[in-house]
């Protein structure tokens, strides 16, 4: 993401592909790179290793949708946190995305803030190395994209156009 290059909004997937449907965020933000990479108010991006890279993006867009796999009873079910303190995400993460937010916002490294929320889906715990998502959360990473989509269009129109 060019720092240069102020964003309305930044896309960021977070995951790990080797580790199954912990890259379901990697996932989505591919699917949506090919939509919206042409779109100068959008940037897309992938956060595979230290979530606190994150840091260097964060006076490059006005708000943050961070796209990853969280903890459920059920793989597959979508959810949007706002705010979070924590990402709840069952991940081989250091951390999570809402820690390190919350972090980095009390270290007052950018003023304002960018606002930002987490648009996730449930995973079990991965507990093997291996690659690509299981049918239920391929389905729900699919509808997550579909829904995130339209609200970049709803949100973005018509800078989108």
């Amino acid at each position: 993401m060019s720092p240069s290059a102020k964003r309305r909004v930044a896309v960021v997937g977070i995951g790990n592909t080797l580790a199954g449907d912990d890259g379901v965020g990697i996932e989505i933000a591919g699917w949506l790179r090919e939509k919206w990479s042409a779109c100068e108010a959008v940037a897309i991006e992938v956060l595979e290793g230290d979530l606190f890279a994150v840091s260097d993006w964060l006076p490059t867009a006005e708000r943050f949708i961070f796209v990853d796999a969280v903890a459920g009873e059920t793989p597959g079910e979508n959810v949007i946190l706002r705010h979070c303190p924590r990402g709840f995400a069952s991940s081989f993460h250091q951390s999570d995305i809402g820690a390190v937010m919350h972090t980095l916002h009390a270290l007052n490294l950018v003023e304002p803030f960018p606002e930002w929320e987490i648009w996730g889906t449930t995973i079990s715990p991965p507990g093997e190395l291996r690659c690509g998502l299981s049918a239920p959360v391929r389905s729900a990473a699919l509808a997550l994209a579909a829904d995130l989509d339209r609200h970049l269009a709803a949100t973005l129109l018509p800078e989108a156009l």
